[in-house]
Order: C-alpha cells, then sequence, then structure tokens
C-alpha cells in the first residue's frame, strides 16, 4: 500500500494538517498563533521560469467572532482574485469539523518573461470559533497538472485542524 499524505503539525501556531501530499515541502513558515503563513512547493518545477508545478499556502489571522461574516470574507476573497484576472468557475460550501468552510476554484493565463502559463487556483476559507482564527489556504497549479493535484489539494485544505 502506498501512502500519499503525511502529517503536518506546527504546535507553536496549534495548526495541524493531517494529509499533507508527499509531494510538496515546507519552504516557509512565519508568525505566531494569532497571525502566521506556511508555505509548501512541489518537489517538481515545471520549468526554470514558472517554478514548482504546484503550490500550497495556509494562512491564519486573529478575527473577533462578533466582527466576522463568513460569506463576506469568502466574497472578498473571490474579488481579491478577480483583481489579478482570476475568474472564478466553482464555489462549494461543506461543514468541516463543525466549521464552515466554502472553497472555491478558478484560473487565469499568466505572463512570465514573455511566456504565458495558464494556472488553477484553489482557495478556501475557514473560521475556527474556539481560536477565533481565520484561516485562508491558497493553491496555484500550472494547468495541465491541475486534475492530478486537485484531489490531494483538497482533501489537505480538508483535513486541517486548528485547535
Amino acid at each position: 500500500m502506498q501512502k500519499n499524505y503525511f502529517i503536518y503539525e506546527k504546535s507553536e501556531f496549534n495548526v495541524t494538517i493531517n494529509k499533507v501530499p508527499i509531494w510538496f515541502k515546507e519552504v516557509e513558515v512565519t508568525g505566531d498563533e494569532n497571525k502566521g503563513t506556511i508555505k509548501f512547493h512541489s518537489h517538481n518545477n515545471y520549468d526554470e521560469i514558472w517554478g514548482p508545478n504546484a503550490t500550497m499556502e495556509f494562512d491564519w489571522l486573529k478575527k473577533d467572532r462578533t466582527k466576522f461574516l463568513h460569506s463576506r470574507e469568502v466574497q472578498e476573497s473571490i474579488d481579491m482574485y478577480n483583481a489579478i484576472n482570476v475568474v472564478v468557475t466553482k464555489k462549494e460550501q461543506v461543514w468541516l469539523h463543525t466549521h464552515e468552510f466554502t472553497y472555491w476554484s478558478g484560473g487565469r493565463s499568466k505572463m512570465i518573461r514573455k511566456r504565458y502559463y495558464p494556472e488553477n487556483n484553489l482557495h478556501g476559507v475557514l473560521y475556527c470559533e474556539l481560536t477565533e482564527r481565520q484561516f485562508n489556504m491558497h493553491s496555484v497549479i500550472i494547468r495541465e497538472h491541475y486534475e492530478g493535484f486537485k484531489p490531494y489539494i483538497l482533501e489537505s485544505f480538508m483535513s486541517i485542524i486548528c485547535h
């Protein structure tokens, strides 16, 4: 039996991701328990200009429960990525460990050094009522590898333990 995931834990941030795909490695960790970021890159590079086939980023921010509105935060994330030409094609809402979790997917073509790179994005928004933190999970995948990475990245997004 082949294992496709590993457990990633940062106890000083009170964050655990139970299913990080084995093709990803941690490249940067910043912040503290109230505000921080964890970045992962896939092991394989698409080319020397684009870089890794896929990236994942988990960030969190302490927000007061009374000032958090889930639908507003999701719409703000969509609007922010629309501003850089990411077209959202699908949005889905699920419950994750008694937390409301919404993720959306979209795509765009990005020009780097006179080359066009079609990319797809996955983005998720989760609010943990116990720790009063908002989690934003974002992934960028080169389009030709999107279908291979998508189920594993969604599993990773949905395996986060925030308290």
